[in-house]
């Protein structure tokens, strides 16, 4: 009896010891991850971020207007969360290449899942990956569209670039 007390003890001693230096782990992990990530420029609400993302196109100061498209991703990316990109960045290279050089286009792509970012989840009302295409003036959103089909037509290319070079050239056309 005395020895199966004794391996019990041994035993829950070594679960606990693993259980805990796994949780040390996580958490240091963690604190490294958040760490590196506050060291990235805050977005204030309402203003064009500057650095947190990949740019296509310039940034233009002198431009009155410019419409900026956003693909909001995570960390983790299947292969249709990289189609959209992929999509979409193809449909803005054919039809927007000149708004692209004379920065009154800016293809963004943003990983929501870095803490500098997540206010976009709320400011864009995000609830997947999604396409999102917002108009500035004078360095100010006034409007904004979340490309909600881009889930229903991902499997024709040729629809999904339609579309969203439909929904960019009526925000751009709204000059």
């Amino acid at each position: 009896m005395k020895t199966k007390t004794i391996i019990n003890i041994v035993l829950f001693s070594f679960i606990f010891g693993s259980v805990t230096y796994l949780v040390i782990n996580e958490v240091r992990s963690r604190h490294r991850s958040v760490a590196a990530e506050t060291d990235l420029p805050a977005v204030a609400d309402n203003q064009v971020p500057s650095s947190e993302v990949a740019v296509s196109g310039k940034s233009s100061p002198q431009l009155s207007q410019k419409v900026v498209v956003y693909y909001f991703h995570g960390t983790a990316r299947c292969p249709t969360c990289r189609k959209f990109e992929s999509y979409s960045n193809e449909a803005f290279q054919e039809a927007f290449a000149e708004e692209l050089k004379n920065g009154r286009l800016e293809w963004r792509v943003v990983n929501v899942d870095k803490l500098s970012n997540k206010h976009f989840v709320s400011d864009y009302q995000l609830y997947s990956k999604s396409i999102v295409i917002v108009k500035i003036q004078n360095g100010k959103q006034i409007a904004w569209k979340n490309l909600n089909r881009i889930w229903e037509l991902v499997r024709d290319k040729e629809t999904f670039v339609k579309y969203v070079q439909d929904e960019v050239s009526t925000y751009l056309e709204a000059d």
